[in-house]
C-alpha cells in the first residue's frame, strides 16, 4: 500500500454534502489530507489517517476506527473514508519528506499497514456493507460518512469535470 494525499478541492466539494469529511483549507492551517486507497464496492475509497494522540493509546479498535500499532502510530478513520478519482489523489513519497519526525511517523505507519492491508481492507468493506444495509448500531451508523451519497456526489462530479469511469475503479496499481 502506498500514502496519498486527497486533493484539498475534491475534498472542500465533498464536505459541503457531507460535513464529515473534513473541510481541508482554511486560514488557520493547510495540512494535508493523508491516508491510503482501498477497494470498496470495487472502487477507490481514500481512508484517512490520523496522527498519534494520547487517547488512541487507551481507545479500542472499532469498526470504523483501527488504531496503528496499538495506536501509538495513530490510526485509520474508516469513518470518514470516501469515494475518490485517481487523478485527485497525490502519491506521498516519505523519502522526500523534509520534517524528519514526520518521515518517521509515516514510515512507521506505512510498515504497519502493508503487514495488515487485508485486515484494513476486509474491515472497511465489512463497515461499508453493514452501514448500506443498515446492519450496525445507530450509533455507529451516526459515526460514518454516508457512503452512498458520496459515492452519488463523486459520480456528478465526474460527469460534471469529463473525468473516466475509469478513474473511480479500484486497480491494483494504487
Amino acid at each position: 500500500m502506498k500514502v496519498y494525499k486527497a486533493d484539498a478541492k475534491y475534498c472542500n466539494y465533498l464536505h459541503y454534502y457531507e460535513p464529515k469529511i473534513p473541510f481541508v483549507e482554511n486560514d488557520k492551517e493547510n495540512r494535508p489530507f493523508v491516508g491510503v486507497v482501498l477497494c470498496v464496492n470495487g472502487k477507490n475509497f481514500f481512508a484517512p489517517l490520523t496522527s498519534p494522540k494520547k487517547k488512541h493509546l487507551t481507545m479500542k479498535n472499532t469498526q470504523d476506527f483501527l488504531k496503528i500499532d496499538e495506536g501509538r502510530l495513530g490510526g485509520i478513520n474508516l469513518n470518514n473514508m470516501m469515494p475518490i478519482p485517481k487523478s485527485y489523489l497525490e502519491e506521498i513519497y516519505i523519502y522526500e519528506i523534509k520534517d524528519i519526525k514526520y518521515k518517521r511517523m509515516l514510515y512507521m505507519q506505512m510498515e504497519w499497514i502493508e503487514k495488515n492491508k487485508t485486515r484494513i481492507n476486509n474491515r472497511a468493506k465489512n463497515l461499508y456493507y453493514l452501514v448500506l444495509q443498515r446492519k450496525a448500531t445507530e450509533q455507529l451508523i451516526n459515526r460514518c460518512c454516508d457512503f452512498k451519497l458520496l459515492e452519488r456526489k463523486c459520480q456528478e462530479f465526474m460527469d460534471e469535470n469529463n473525468i473516466s469511469e475509469e478513474e473511480i475503479l479500484y486497480k491494483k496499481i494504487i
